[in-house]
């Protein structure tokens, strides 16, 4: 079950419209879904465009934890634990 997205996320989206950057395939989205009512469109365009933005951010943290585990595995192959060392016979 995805979830909404956070007020931080719409506020972002809001930044980004008030900066003039809008995203040109979620605008048509919107539109097409509006009827072309610009009115209707910019509601649905903040809607479309914060579910986008939480995903991204969500991909973009697992890429980031992904990352972090293979250092981290990296960083195990090249630790030699006391257990590791043989013992002279």
């Amino acid at each position: 079950m995805a979830s909404k997205p956070s007020e931080l996320i719409h506020a972002m989206v809001l930044r980004e419209m008030q900066d003039g950057v809008i995203r040109d395939g979620l605008w048509a989205q919107a539109m097409v879904e509006a009827k072309s009512d610009k009115v209707k469109a910019k509601s649905i365009y903040i809607s479309l465009r914060a579910a986008a933005m939480q995903q991204d951010t969500k991909m973009l943290l697992v890429r980031q934890i992904q990352q972090a585990m293979k250092s981290d595995e990296v960083k195990r192959k090249d630790f030699i634990s006391a257990s590791d060392i043989k013992k002279p016979r």
